[in-house]
């Protein structure tokens, strides 16, 4: 059934396209229905949920409801069946398939009651589509029969033989051929008598393949008929399908050279199409005749023209490799084998009989020792994945508590006096020095796995080098070892991996340190050779013994002479992998007078270096999702004196309440229950509601990566676990007083000399959608809060959280600033007098109007009109 696999798929793809955009926008059907009632007011609704179908299935939900409601008001069960209809199909865009079979089945209980068959064919349709896309063909086949009944005794012939070819597809996959002809043959016999020829060629290539299952020759004679129809209307699909199917014929037939021909004629035509899945399925049906044919130049290249396209429409890499042409070749001769030994054991029975068998299990049995391989192979990685992941959990766990160590030693600090600064200093370096072990950890196995990324920065070689050596100045002091560097002298500026050579340098040096009798001296040089640094660490320590020099970069080694030292074994592995990522080179030289070490790496001159640098309504409050207890209780202590703060404890329980609260600002971490911070962020950047929320994510993840993928999602900002409290305060701080000055600065341009809509147009869509919406009923003294948050589709309180953070005005104060703005400008341009320009702007009176302008404007409208 293959060969008609192909074909099935244009089949449904014509005849359930997607739902077309309304003509009229949302914003004009909302208007058309407030002007509207009764039947009319629920047509309207309808439309509105079929335009927000394709990308709102929310909305289309809620449109349809209404028009619903309005339907069983006025008692018209055609509305009430349609909106079943589109309420089921919003479900199943959503993937929700029993959802909207249950919502179907409603809407086909009130169609058969009121006999309404036109409408009881959509729903079986709908049915029928659902169980297809679940792949249960069986009762799709069943409800495809139903809805082309239904459509038939509606004389609704245009979509009985749409659905009529869809069934046949569905009667040809299940290999009844017969039941698919007869129903192919119902329909071409329905639209002769409708006079719909131009949708015959549907029809003909169906009954060519389906004629294809039982008597081949009568397929091509229905090919050709479709052919003539597609040509005569230009309809590129059906001709490309049908010149394909003609292909896939005389393929079957070993007529390779008219097989070759169609194919050749289905991807001309195709060609004047725009470009879509159908172009690599045709360059992979060429390849696979060519092949066949052993004409593996032209299978390499249609193959070769199928990933090309692959990758230009889907972007992603799918090439495979050329081998997999040579692999099928080895396949094809197996085969062609086991058939030889076949036909071989019917012409000698019982002499060729064992052998056959024999063939044929040791074949089995190779077969299957490859797949216990093949399982074993597999299962074996992933036990290592998950075993590296768990490894890293365990890691990302422990910094968790790390957070909560560092971070109130560092309020202490601040806090404390001078008798305990000694052990407040002792607590912060053993600190820091366990979350340098855990980063070292987490780094060894990012580059086990291929994850870690290089983070390339610009500035001045002789400057990083000095700042790395800095970080040791004290644990050498206590040493009395001496620690000296040789500078280049080059000022110039360099692009450098520096996450990568802050820890191959903090590794050298530290161990040096670490390794190195008191008194012993380091020295740390550094040259720039063309586009390449060279680092050498030396050292005059006891020297690494010869038999030991081949091992130290192996992952875990210690040698003889550290035992007593404290150490894990990672350091020189992880500097040796993370050289090799850089594209670098590393040497060893030791003897007894000491040890050095060679580095040499990739760099590149910046031309012109620049520098980087990092730039109330009521308490503010502030949402906090964090699912571990000590952490949430430390942040809320250190944001408490600025901020009201909702603590939710994972992202799903956080969502919840940022879409009814509304807050100020969102501070999450990454790694939570139910739904993580990115799934969170993710969510509030696309709905219209919350998209404008300030969004912080702090996360044990403190890897590049990590950082990318946070601020690529939408983030504002991203701190690292363990974070200073001070920093965490400025960084939500600043935030939110970027927000503070967005909002002046949409007040100031309010009160400039611009024009009206120049004045009030904000950055924000949102903003401007509502001012629409104003400006709409501005003539309407009843429009206030209630009929603006219903044209929004959200909830007073929703709305008022919304335009406070956007604009600073509350809905109230914002509705009366457009209307006296716009009143300022009617005036200004002597539109009328006062008593007119306040009825148009929506003022009750004029006494009324004149007391609100002149507290808005501190002048009269009077003197305005006299001004001009």
């Amino acid at each position: 059934m293959a060969k008609f696999a192909f074909y099935f798929i244009i089949v449904f793809s014509i005849v359930f396209p997607q739902q077309m955009k309304s003509q009229n926008t949302a914003d004009s059907l909302h208007t058309l229905i407030k002007k509207a009632d009764g039947l009319r007011k629920s047509e309207l609704n309808l439309e509105l949920a079929k335009y927000f179908l394709p990308t709102n299935q929310d909305s289309c939900l809620y449109y349809s409801q209404v028009a619903q409601k309005i339907g069983k008001k006025i008692n018209n069960h055609a509305i009430v069946i349609r909106s079943f209809a589109l309420i089921a199909e919003s479900y199943q865009k959503q993937n929700k398939m029993k959802e909207a079979i249950a919502t179907y089945q409603e809407g086909l209980k009130l169609a058969e009651k009121h006999n309404e068959k036109s409408l009881a064919g959509n729903i079986y349709n709908g049915i029928g589509t659902c169980y297809f896309a679940m792949n249960d063909l069986k009762k799709a086949e069943y409800y495809l029969q139903q809805a082309a009944q239904a459509k038939k005794e509606a004389n609704d012939y245009h979509y009985y033989s749409f659905i009529a070819a869809n069934l046949a597809a569905l009667q040809i996959i299940n290999q009844s051929f017969g039941e698919a002809i007869h129903t192919l043959k119902d329909a071409e016999k329905i639209l002769l008598k409708n006079k719909q020829e131009k949708y015959l060629s549907t029809v003909y290539n169906s009954l060519g393949a389906a004629y294809q299952g039982t008597k081949s020759d009568s397929c091509v004679y229905y090919f050709e008929k479709g052919l003539e129809i597609s040509q005569k209307n230009k309809d590129y699909l059906n001709m490309m399908t049908t010149y394909q199917n003609l292909g896939d014929y005389y393929m079957d037939k070993k007529n390779n050279a008219k097989a070759v021909e169609y194919m050749k004629r289905a991807i001309a035509v195709n060609d004047q199409r725009p470009e879509d899945q159908y172009k690599p399925a045709l360059y992979e049906r060429i390849g696979i005749l060519y092949e066949s044919m052993g004409d593996f130049k032209n299978a390499y290249h249609y193959k070769k023209l199928e990933n090309e396209t692959r990758q230009r429409l889907f972007s992603v890499a799918k090439q495979k490799e050329i081998e997999e042409l040579e692999i099928k070749y080895q396949s094809e001769k197996k085969e062609k084998a086991i058939q030889l030994h076949k036909h071989e054991a019917e012409k000698a029975k019982n002499q060729q009989t064992a052998l056959l068998y024999g063939s044929a299990l040791l074949f089995l049995i190779g077969g299957f020792i490859t797949y216990l391989i093949f399982q074993r192979r597999k299962i074996t990685q992933k036990f290592e994945k998950e075993k590296l992941r768990m490894f890293e959990n365990i890691l990302h766990e422990i910094k968790t508590p790390l957070t909560l160590i560092d971070g109130p030693i560092q309020v202490m600090k601040q806090r404390s006096d001078s008798s305990n600064e000694e052990q407040l200093s002792l607590m912060e370096r053993n600190s820091k020095k366990l979350m340098s072990l855990v980063t070292e950890l987490l780094d060894a196995s990012k580059l086990g796995r291929g994850s870690f990324q290089l983070h390339y920065t610009n500035g001045a070689v002789d400057d990083f080098i000095e700042n790395t050596i800095d970080t040791f100045a004290n644990e050498a002091k206590s040493k009395d070892i001496q620690i000296t560097h040789a500078k280049n002298n080059v000022e110039k500026h360099y692009s450098l991996p520096s996450n990568a050579l802050e820890k191959i340098l903090s590794n050298l040096i530290g161990n040096a340190v670490k390794y190195c009798p008191p008194k012993a001296k380091i020295q740390v040089a550094s040259q720039i050779e063309g586009d390449r640094l060279n680092i050498r660490v030396s050292d005059t320590g006891p020297g690494i013994p010869k038999e030991e020099q081949k091992k130290v970069f192996r992952r875990f080694f210690r040698g003889n002479q550290t035992s007593d030292t404290n150490g894990t074994g990672i350091g020189l592995s992880l500097v040796k992998e993370l050289v090799e990522l850089a594209q670098g080179t590393i040497h060893l030289q030791s003897d007894s007078s000491g040890t050095t070490l060679l580095v040499s790496l990739p760099i590149q001159e910046v031309v012109n270096p620049t520098d980087a640098g990092i730039a109330n309504e009521g308490m503010p409050i502030l949402l906090l999702a964090e699912d571990d207890a000590d952490t949430a209780a430390f942040s809320i202590a250190v944001l408490k004196e600025n901020f009201h703060i909702i603590h939710a404890k994972n992202g799903q329980e956080a969502l919840d309440l940022i879409r009814k609260n509304l807050p100020d600002i969102v501070l999450s971490d990454v790694m939570m229950p139910e739904k993580d911070g990115i799934e969170l962020l993710s969510t509030i950047r696309s709905e219209e509601l919350t998209n404008h929320l300030p969004f912080v994510l702090f996360s044990a993840k403190a890897s590049l990566e990590s950082r990318l993928e946070g601020l690529q999602h939408g983030a504002d900002a991203y701190i690292s676990k363990p974070f200073s409290p001070d920093e965490l305060k400025l960084t939500i701080k600043n935030l939110f007083n970027t927000v503070q000055r967005n909002k002046e600065a949409y007040k100031e341009a309010i009160h400039s000399e611009k024009v009206f809509e120049e004045r009030v147009k904000s950055p924000n869509p949102y903003v401007n959608k509502v001012i629409g919406h104003i400006l709409d009923n501005i003539d309407n003294q009843n429009y206030s809060v209630n009929e603006l948050s219903d044209n929004m589709s959200v909830s007073r309180s929703q709305l008022h959280r919304k335009l406070v953070a956007l604009t600073g005005f509350s809905t109230t104060n914002f509705i009366s600033m457009i209307r006296l703005e716009k009143a300022k400008d009617l005036l200004m341009n002597k539109e009328g007098n006062i008593t007119e320009i306040a009825y148009k702007c929506g003022f009750n009176s004029q006494s009324y109007f004149t007391k609100s302008f002149t507290e808005y404007f501190g002048k009269s409208p009077s003197q305005v009109l006299k001004n001009q």
